[in-house]
């Protein structure tokens, strides 16, 4: 499948990109032009720029358990879906699990998101962890709980859409693990396979 130029362009600079000396590695990239379906991960794990592939790891295997329980296959997935992230590059390791991107990396790559947001026109984004719902989440100072199991609207980039969060999928993630975790990530689930663009794109074949 050829892409359109513009799209095309877009890979390359994000590939090419190297603004945030703390990063490591590469870019990773996962985006499909015109998808009607983002999704928003924090930023690639140790292992993402090797498989070439945003999750492709131990937390994607858990990602794609989750999207396998309502019938949605990892492959058309990832056909199908724009595979963003706040930031495309490793980060590092900290004390437990990965860095957090500091606020200077994720203003050098929301350029990236703002231009797939806005070629892409989504009419679903499901952001995936909390440093992705900040990005569209209005109050900074919330719990999983609140939003998890939720499906809100907003405009985003200039474009209006609904968003469906799903907590991160890392194994170091313990509120994935409880009662009321995994109630509020099978609601979530839900809600993203009642979705009329997942009904359309990912369960009509």
């Amino acid at each position: 499948m050829s892409l359109p130029l513009e799209f095309q362009n877009h890979i390359e600079t994000l590939l090419h990109c190297r603004l945030c000396p703390k990063m490591e590695g590469n870019p990773v990239q996962g985006c499909i032009p015109n998808a009607k379906i983002m999704s928003i991960g924090q930023a690639p794990g140790i292992h993402e720029e090797r498989y070439g592939r945003p999750f492709a790891y131990t937390a994607g295997k858990t990602l794609f358990k989750w999207f396998s329980s309502i019938g949605v296959e990892e492959e058309l997935y990832r056909s199908k879906v724009n595979m963003a992230a706040v930031c495309r590059c490793f980060p590092g390791k900290a004390k437990s699990g990965d860095r957090k991107p500091d606020p200077s990396e994720i203003e050098n790559c929301s350029g990236f998101l703002a231009f797939e947001v806005r070629f892409n026109k989504p009419e679903l984004v499901i952001p995936i962890g909390k440093l992705a719902i900040d990005q569209l989440h209005d109050e900074k100072k919330y719990k999983l709980e609140d939003v998890i199991g939720k499906k809100f609207r907003r405009e985003f980039h200039g474009i209006e859409l609904d968003w469906i969060p799903l907590p991160h999928p890392s194994g170091l993630n313990v509120w994935n693990h409880t009662q009321e975790g995994k109630i509020l990530i099978a609601k979530a689930l839900d809600l993203i396979r009642k979705h009329p663009a997942v009904e359309r794109e990912l369960l009509k074949f």
